[in-house]
């Protein structure tokens, strides 16, 4: 069975996964990598990332106020730890970053249009 790692953000209690916007002219995957790290604790050492052909594209609503009304996209990675029993720890930032099946992920995602996008790596991965 696969399990997918959860992250509830300490701030807003919003249920999702290891994200974080791209700085400066970063691609893509070094963002996701240093998302992990910063997040996680986690080096490129314990895991494997693969980008996968899904792209998200929203508009922040009023849960993040400085990004209100903003447009925004995202493209979906799909990690895998060398080690599942690694120890993870987490920054202050996340109440907790939790290992679940698909089912616990898609009743404890807070975007509706998260749970969408995770059911669409479902169908693909």
């Amino acid at each position: 069975m696969n399990e997918y790692l959860v992250v509830s953000n300490s701030q807003t209690g919003n249920v999702s996964f290891v994200a974080g916007a791209q700085e400066g002219k970063e691609q893509l995957e070094d963002t996701a990598i240093r998302e992990v790290e910063e997040e996680l604790g986690l080096t490129i050492v314990n895991y494997t990332l693969k980008p996968t052909e899904i792209y998200h594209e929203f508009v922040f609503g009023p849960n993040k106020p400085e990004w209100a009304g903003s447009p925004a996209a995202y493209q979906v990675f799909r990690g895998q730890l060398y080690d599942p029993r690694q120890k993870l720890t987490h920054t202050q930032e996340l109440k907790s970053a939790k290992w679940m099946n698909r089912d616990e992920v898609l009743n404890s995602l807070t975007f509706p249009d998260l749970k969408e996008v995770f059911s669409r790596f479902l169908q693909v991965n």
